[in-house]
């Protein structure tokens, strides 16, 4: 498999911090490795492999609507943000992927000059994030 999240999910690669928040038929999530982004990036991932939006069945693409409210409610509920920003690229990996990375007051960076900061947080409070996240997001 060329996929290194297919390989994610097949457990063959290590496993996020905290392991996955949030499963079901479609979609899986989880927080974003501890050097790419502040406690609280998490990730959403196509639990099948396909590119992006265009490549949904219409099942996965009415099911994206509930898994981004669930997303945005929980990290709101949790982590200091005043803004979440929602991005896909599909660069790094041909595997339908998007990014939610949480800006809080106090960051004066904004929109993409915030994407370019290297920002990045601790193991443990990646793990305490996403327990309480999975306990809202079940």
């Amino acid at each position: 498999m060329d996929c290194f999240i297919c390989r994610k999910h097949e457990r063959q690669e290590a496993a996020p911090p905290g392991g996955y928040i949030y499963e079901d038929e479609h979609w899986m999530v989880c927080h974003a490795p501890i050097n790419m982004g502040p406690v609280g990036t998490l990730i959403i991932e196509a639990r099948r492999h396909y590119l992006d939006y265009a490549d949904m069945t219409t099942e996965e693409a009415e099911s994206y609507g509930m898994i981004l409210k669930k997303v945005y409610q929980a990290v709101h509920a949790h982590v200091d943000a005043e803004r979440i920003y929602h991005v896909v690229t599909l660069e790094g990996e041909s595997h339908l992927h998007a990014w939610f990375l949480p800006r809080g007051k106090d960051v004066p960076e904004r929109g993409l000059k915030l994407w370019q900061k290297e920002v990045s947080c601790e193991e443990k409070d990646a793990v305490e994030i996403v327990e309480k996240l999975r306990e809202v997001m079940k």
